[in-house]
């Protein structure tokens, strides 16, 4: 008579539960930017990085994990500090939640430049050429804060402190042979955001190892 096969149908069973693939989490991806007249083309960077399968993290559109015992900025912060990537979007607009000396968007690259966890930074081509323009009254000759420079407002760049944040995004203040992590991607069309976003993480497996590099340093 034939031995029944269900204990061998049983181990074939257990072999292929043990065997399941272990389930990988999403890489976060936190994106800092001001919002003002911003709001649609935030959407669509947020929207390409979801597609390409992470877990983005943006104040705006409300997927930032939110303690009710914190404040917004430290909410802000402990984000940047929770996530796995950083992209930075400097624009020639502020923002509004300005605490103190700076706006919560400021104080989130800041954190994420102070880190050591991959970021990616864009700039406004508004702001590169401000800076370029401004440099001269607001520095000194040899090359500190002018304490006389006082920015105006304008339609096209609203406070100065922009150019601030860009030139800590570039590490300008370190001699150039210590820079890291200071590339910062100059930007004035939308699909020059997109082409830029997709060609830095469309290969998530490439920001896995990006990322494993910067834990063991």
């Amino acid at each position: 008579m034939a031995k029944s096969s269900k204990p061998n149908a049983r181990k074939a069973a257990k072999s292929t539960a043990r065997k399941k693939p272990r389930v990988v989490p999403k890489l976060k991806i936190f994106v800092a930017s001001t919002v003002y007249n911003f709001e649609d083309q935030l959407r669509q960077i947020c929207g390409v990085l979801t597609s390409l399968g992470y877990d983005v993290w943006n104040s705006h559109l409300g997927t930032v994990p939110v303690n009710p015992a914190r404040s917004n900025r430290e909410n802000c912060i402990a984000a940047v500090d929770a996530c796995d990537v950083f992209l930075g979007l400097i624009r020639p607009f502020y923002g509004s939640g300005v605490i103190g000396a700076r706006s919560i968007t400021h104080d989130e690259c800041l954190r994420a430049i102070q880190g050591t966890k991959p970021r990616w930074f864009m700039v406004h081509r508004d702001v590169v050429f401000a800076r370029q323009l401004l440099k001269p009254y607001m520095l000194t000759e040899d090359g500190q804060p002018n304490p006389s420079f006082a920015f105006r407002k304008t339609s096209v760049m609203d406070d100065g402190r922009v150019i601030d944040l860009y030139n800590a995004a570039l590490q300008s203040e370190i001699p150039a042979e210590e820079r890291r992590g200071h590339w910062v991607q100059e930007f004035y069309r939308q699909h020059e955001l997109l082409d830029y976003v997709n060609t830095q993480f469309a290969d998530i497996a490439r920001i896995r190892a990006i990322c494993e590099e910067m834990r063991r340093r």
